[in-house]
């Protein structure tokens, strides 16, 4: 009797978790990974058109934009130039970038910051596609500024900057 209470339990103990563990491999299979994107990218585009309007202090005092990218999951924390510039949230869905300050959710003053003569409605929108050449990704979308009617929408294409140890051998 106390050998079959022991084949009972060591069933119950082992093969009921390995039953689930298989069970929890075998549904898994179908999920990729997002996208990486987090680092540093170059920004090729001309800014011009948004020379004069209120909201052009966004990309003041740099001679070339750089996007600076978080990513946990698909979840991205996009910066641009610098710290002190705004933050907009995004996601990354497939091969589909979008990011705004408030992404849907309810702007507060941590999200949004106020520039000078740069209206509180006004926001700062990124939409771009990743295209892959082999190893290396690239960015193309637009910058919207939303709140400004005058201000067309501004085409990017951005080049991620490789670390400098991940090129030493």
């Amino acid at each position: 009797m106390d050998k079959r209470k022991l084949a009972a339990a060591y069933i119950f103990l082992v093969g009921v978790p390995l039953l689930a563990l298989v069970a929890i491999l075998r549904a898994g299979t179908h999920l990729t990974a997002p996208m990486a994107l987090h680092g540093n990218w170059s920004v090729q585009a001309d800014f011009s058109p948004w020379h004069g309007v209120p909201c052009e202090v966004l990309l003041a005092n740099t001679p070339q934009p750089l996007l600076s990218i978080n990513q946990s999951g698909r979840d991205l924390t996009v910066t641009l130039n610098d710290p002190e510039k705004p933050v907009v949230t995004g996601t990354i869905e497939g091969f589909t970038l979008s990011a705004s300050p408030s992404n849907g959710r309810k702007e507060t003053a941590s999200t949004f910051r106020s520039y000078a003569g740069c209206l509180g409605h006004q926001s700062l929108r990124l939409q771009a596609t990743v295209n892959q050449h082999g190893k290396q990704r690239s960015l193309t979308g637009t910058f919207h500024l939303e709140g400004c009617p005058s201000c067309p929408p501004i085409a990017f294409s951005a080049t991620r900057q490789m670390p400098t140890w991940g090129n030493q051998q």
